[in-house]
């Protein structure tokens, strides 16, 4: 009986420790394939997303270096003196010289009036008018040069040539889940302009303009492939793929189809156009694109006056992931196999090893679960190892009883400590709350008493109580602010406005009598989504700040204006003080740190208008020059 007693527990052991080998084995596979899953994915489409930005970055930076190869051409001296003279034929030369060396479709110089004086592509054909065109339009109003995506009839790509006008039409190819198009041909381009004025003696005698096309042009995207997905294949197809999209038509592409042949003239799906063409957003997600499952992204493309245009695209083949995901999966399923064989076989030993203490290892287990700290009996007829794990279980009863009354009475302690800490925390808010009361006592006796008194021996006293009164009041209330979350209520407002209102009130105090405010406000400054009333604390502090550092007066200048990348309003704060040191510029926004004397300020200011820039999701910065003066440069996100 004893050995069948003894083979039964063996039995349901080593079943019980198998079990949960296979159990924990079977979920780690589970969990494990689900997380690796996960992550590859995760992965994907972070490269997705970042591949589609450094698309997107390249795509402009092509543009803008495009943009500073016309505006440096535009005011070489040659192109200068032939505009002025209306020289066309030397002009032509020039113009045919550009195009090529620098791979410009069409390259046009137009006159003062807005009509061409010369074209690259065709000598004969001038004198039309392109005043409407929005770039030169641009040009002309702001004598600056102007640059980005634009789209071209049909009719005016005529004017520089049937060839070329011929080159960029497209047939339109049906795709399924596209959007219906009456149309079966597209003969509008999409191009990158480029504009910039030619001045002589400071007036504007034309202007260079010049324009790529897109449309079938395949080495801008396959150059844009190349920089952000190097030359990575699989099963002989590119692994990553570009394409530029006029409204929902492929006009350039690098995605082939089923017989090799670049799949211009396709459409994207519905649901892409709706979303980033319509909408403006961009989209990522699984697309079955052409002929292949692509993870995708698209973004839209935008004019000068930011109305959508395109999409610009950039895919990885799924399979690419599905060959990391199936082989990482094959890999940890050897490891989990290997690792559960070699559990398998130890707790088999560990099984017939520890069979005999065992009873009395989990009985006197059971008993310390339950409170009951009873040791194991070490028996004459024991072995030396049960011995050994007898006396080990006793010693750990023992620093268990111990160790749970150690922490018996470090809980009792903690849960003091704890009713202390909330009752410190109720009376300092209570104090916080309610000193302003009998403050507002003591300053308003003092201040009557000091009236009445003045011409008095205790007119110096009273005078103490009332400015160190004044000065407690300011530091209650700056720690409420401080520590106050207030809420923001975020309404359509102008800057401008915002600070106009301030300096009414602000130049009437007597900190500015000896000041002069500059204002150097952008008039076309949009309106932004921002709570009011913190804007207008902030202009508050920074200007009362300003007033402080220039005690013997000074300028303080104030400006707005637009930063297009990304898009931000700015505004700045230069005043002519003091300065500030080197060694406090990283410490000035940490709270109650202040450079003025002592009673003069609490050091919250800078720290209340830190926190109310940083909810409105702008930044903050200073620059300062000891001895010539401050600027603190705040900017607010458009969107």
């Amino acid at each position: 009986m004893k050995h069948i007693f003894r083979s039964n527990i063996r039995f349901k052991l080593i079943v019980s420790l198998l079990s949960i080998v296979f159990i924990t084995g079977t979920l780690s596979i589970i969990i494990g394939i689900t997380i690796i899953n996960k992550s590859i994915i995760r992965e994907a489409y972070d490269n997705v997303q970042t591949s589609l930005d450094a698309a997107y970055y390249l795509y402009n930076e092509e543009i803008q270096n495009r943009s500073k190869t016309i505006e440096y051409l535009s005011n070489t001296t040659e192109i200068i003196n032939a505009t002025a003279t209306r020289n066309r034929q030397y002009l032509y030369g020039k113009l045919l010289q550009i195009k090529r060396e620098f791979n410009f479709d069409i390259v046009n110089v137009v006159d003062a009036d807005g009509r061409i004086l010369v074209r690259a592509n065709n000598y004969d054909k001038y004198g039309d008018d392109v005043s409407e065109y929005q770039y030169i339009r641009w040009v002309k109003e702001h004598r600056k040069s102007s640059f980005g995506t634009d789209v071209l009839q049909y009719e005016k790509i005529k004017y520089e040539g049937e060839d070329l006008a011929r080159k960029t039409v497209i047939k339109v190819i049906h795709t399924p889940h596209a959007m219906p198009r009456s149309s079966l041909t597209e003969t509008r381009a999409m191009v990158i302009k480029v504009a910039s004025p030619i001045i002589d003696r400071d007036r504007i005698v034309g202007t260079l303009y010049a324009s790529v096309i897109l449309n079938n042009n395949y080495r801008l995207i396959d150059k844009f492939k190349g920089l952000v997905f190097r030359k990575e294949r699989i099963d002989g197809r590119d692994v990553g793929t570009t394409t530029i999209f006029l409204k929902d038509l492929r006009i350039t592409t690098n995605v082939v189809d089923e017989k090799g042949n670049r799949a211009i003239g396709t459409l994207v799906s519905e649901e892409v156009y709706r979303r980033v063409y319509e909408q403006g957003k961009v989209w990522l997600d699984k697309a079955f694109v052409v002929n292949r499952w692509y993870l995708s992204g698209y973004r839209p493309i935008y004019d000068i006056n930011g109305h959508v245009l395109g999409i610009l695209y950039v895919g990885i083949l799924e399979e690419k992931y599905r060959n990391i995901l199936r082989n990482t999966t094959l890999s940890f399923l050897v490891v989990i196999v290997i690792t559960t064989v070699i559990a398998i076989v130890i707790a088999i030993y560990l099984v017939n090893t520890f069979l005999k203490p065992v009873r009395r290892v989990l009985s006197a287990s059971a008993n310390i679960t339950l409170g009951k700290y009873t040791k194991i009996e070490v028996k004459p007829g024991d072995d030396e190892d049960t011995r050994k794990i007898s006396r080990a279980l006793n010693k750990m009863v023992d620093a268990v009883k111990e160790r749970d009354c150690q922490l018996q009475e470090q809980a009792e302690q903690t849960i003091v400590k704890s009713e202390k800490l909330a009752s410190l925390g109720r009376l300092a808010s209570g104090i916080a709350h309610e000193i302003n009361n009998p403050l507002t006592g003591v300053l308003t006796y003092s201040s009557i008493l000091l009236e009445e008194l003045k011409e008095t021996e205790y007119a110096d006293d009273l005078r103490v109580i009332r400015d160190e009164t004044i000065r407690c009041r300011e530091i209650v209330k700056g720690i409420l602010d401080f520590a106050r979350e207030s809420k923001i209520d975020k309404v359509r407002a102008n800057i401008n406005t915002i600070i106009i209102e301030c300096l009414m009130i602000l130049e009437k105090h007597m900190h500015f009598q000896n000041i002069i405010i500059s204002r150097k406000f952008d008039p076309s400054l949009p309106e932004v989504f921002v709570d009011i009333n913190q804007i207008k604390q902030v202009v508050n502090n920074l200007s009362v700040n300003a007033a402080d550092a220039m005690p013997k007066g000074g300028y303080l200048t104030i400006t707005t204006g637009i930063e297009e990348n990304p898009p931000m309003v700015v505004i700045k704060f230069l005043d002519t003080g003091t300065g500030i040191d080197e060694e406090n510029l990283g410490k000035i926004f940490d709270p109650f740190f202040t450079t003025k004397e002592t009673g003069k300020g609490t050091g919250l200011g800078l720290a209340v208008t830190y926190g109310i820039i940083k909810r409105h999701n702008g930044t903050i910065d200073v620059r300062s020059t000891v001895g010539e003066g401050t600027e603190f440069i705040i900017k607010l996100p458009l969107q």
